[in-house]
C-alpha cells in the first residue's frame, strides 16, 4: 500500500516538474500546486485507511463467528439429547463394565485339628467376585460374592452403595457389609495375615464373622490427630449374638484413632461397642478394643512390622442371669525381605454361654509373596480345645487376584 502510494506522489510531482520546464510557474502557483498534492494526498489515505478499516472488522466478525462455532461444537456433547423413543439409551461404559475381580484361595492341611477336619484336606476353601462402579456423581456400589466349599453355594458377603459426601462431611453405607468391629473382622479371608480365624473371633463372634445388613454413617472428628466416629444400624448380624424374636436389630458405635509417632511407625486404636437382643429376648452387650502399631526400618522399603491386638469382652442375659466372657488374640507379622514375611499368632477364648470353659492355642506363620497378586503360606498350630484337649494342625494355603480388586481397610 505504500508503494503505491509513493508511486502516485512521484507520478504526480513529475508531471508537475514537466509542466514547469515549459512555462515556469510562479511562487503562488508552486504553493498552490503543492497544496493540492497534500489535498489529494490526504484524499488517497483517508480512502486507503477507510478500505483497511472496512477489512479489519471483516476478519473480526469472521474470527468472532469461528469461536463462537468451536465453542457450541465443544458444548453439544454435555447438552442432553432428547431420549429416543425406543430402545432406551444405553448405559455408559464405566457403568456397563464395572472393575470385577477373581480371588480364590486353596487350602492343603493335615493333622487333628477339628476345624480344618471338618472339610475335605485339599478344597478350594473360598472364591470371590467382586465388582466396583460408579453408580452416579452421587455414590459408588462395591459387591463381593464368595462360594464356599463348606456351604457349596454362593452367598453375599458385601453388597452396599457408597455416598462419600453427604451434607456435614458424612459417608454413608447402606446395604450389606462387615461390621466396623475390630479390625480382623473386616478383612476378608483373602486379606487374613494368618490361613486362618483367630480363635476370639470363631468362638465369641461366629465362623462366618459379623456381616450385616443395615446403614452405617460415619464423620471425621475434628481432633488433632486423624480420628472418626461410625454409627451402624443392622438387622442381619451374627445369631449368636443378635437373633432375639421381639427384634433383630443390632446397634454398633466405633471410634478410632490414628498418630504418627514418627517419620518411620504409628500407632491405630480402635473402640468398638454394640448392642442388641439376643435369641433369649434378652440384651447382649459385646465390646472390641484393637490395637495396631507399624514400623518401618529407616531406609529401607520392604523391612517392616505390624503388630495387633484385639480384646473382646461379651456380656450376654439370659432368664438366670447374666454370663461375662473375653478373649484376644495377639499377632505380629514380620516382612524380612521384599516377598518373605514370618508371623506368629497367640489365641484365648473363653465360651460366651459357658465362660469356665476357654481355649488357647498359638500359630507360626511364614508367606511368601511374589507380587501382591500370589499368595503362598506355610502355617503350623497347636490349640488346647477346652473339650478336646490338644490338637496340631499344618496347613499349605495358596491364592491368586486377578482383576483390579479395591484395597481393603488400612
Amino acid at each position: 500500500m505504500k508503494r503505491l502510494v509513493v508511486i502516485l506522489f512521484a507520478g504526480a510531482f513529475a508531471g508537475s516538474i514537466a509542466q514547469a520546464q515549459s512555462t515556469p510557474p510562479t511562487a503562488e502557483e508552486l504553493q498552490k500546486q503543492i497544496q493540492a498534492l497534500q489535498q489529494q494526498m490526504q484524499q488517497m489515505m483517508q480512502g486507503y485507511q477507510t478500505q483497511i478499516d472496512q477489512l479489519k472488522q471483516q476478519v473480526d466478525q469472521l474470527k468472532a463467528q469461528q469461536a463462537t462455532q468451536q465453542a457450541e461444537a465443544a458444548r453439544a456433547p454435555e447438552a442432553p439429547a432428547p431420549p429416543p423413543p425406543a430402545p432406551s439409551a444405553p448405559a455408559s461404559p464405566a457403568l456397563s463394565n464395572p472393575a470385577i475381580s477373581f480371588i480364590p484361595d486353596f487350602t492343603f492341611s493335615g493333622g487333628d485339628d477339628p476345624y480344618w477336619r471338618q472339610g475335605n484336606p485339599v478344597q478350594v476353601r473360598e472364591a470371590e467376585i467382586s465388582f466396583a462402579a460408579n453408580i452416579d456423581p452421587y455414590a459408588s456400589a462395591f459387591a463381593a460374592l464368595s462360594w464356599s466349599q463348606a456351604d457349596q453355594k454362593f452367598s453375599v458377603e458385601e453388597a452396599y452403595g457408597l455416598f462419600p459426601s453427604l451434607p456435614g462431611g458424612w459417608t454413608m453405607r447402606i446395604g450389606r457389609f462387615y461390621a466396623d468391629f475390630g479390625k480382623q473382622n473386616q478383612m476378608h479371608t483373602h486379606a487374613w495375615f494368618q490361613a486362618d480365624q483367630p480363635l476370639a473371633e470363631r468362638v465369641m463372634i461366629g465362623p462366618d464373622g459379623w456381616g450385616d445388613t443395615g446403614v452405617s454413617l460415619s464423620h471425621l472428628l475434628p481432633t488433632p490427630w486423624a480420628s472418626d466416629l461410625t454409627f451402624q444400624v443392622g438387622g442381619d448380624g451374627p445369631q449368636r449374638l443378635f437373633g432375639g424374636q421381639s427384634s433383630q436389630l443390632s446397634y454398633l458405635v466405633a471410634w478410632r484413632n490414628f498418630w504418627d509417632l514418627s517419620d518411620n511407625s504409628n500407632l491405630e486404636a480402635q473402640l468398638s461397642l454394640a448392642g442388641g437382643k439376643n435369641p433369649t429376648g434378652h440384651g447382649t452387650g459385646v465390646g472390641d478394643l484393637a490395637v495396631t502399631y507399624r514400623y518401618k526400618l529407616p531406609g529401607s522399603k520392604s523391612h517392616t512390622l505390624l503388630w495387633r491386638t484385639e480384646f473382646i469382652a461379651d456380656q450376654y442375659r439370659t432368664p438366670d442371669g447374666i454370663l461375662h466372657s473375653a478373649g484376644g488374640f495377639s499377632y505380629v507379622d514380620w516382612q524380612f525381605t521384599r516377598n518373605w514375611f514370618f508371623g506368629a499368632r497367640a489365641d484365648y477364648a473363653e465360651h460366651p454361654l459357658a465362660p469356665s470353659l476357654h481355649d488357647k492355642g498359638g500359630a507360626l506363620v511364614l508367606t511368601w509373596m511374589p507380587s501382591e497378586f500370589q499368595k503362598f503360606r506355610l502355617q503350623v498350630e497347636r490349640t488346647d480345645y477346652a473339650l478336646l484337649g490338644m490338637r496340631d494342625a499344618v496347613v499349605f494355603e495358596y491364592g491368586f487376584a486377578i482383576g483390579p480388586h479395591g484395597a481393603h481397610p488400612f
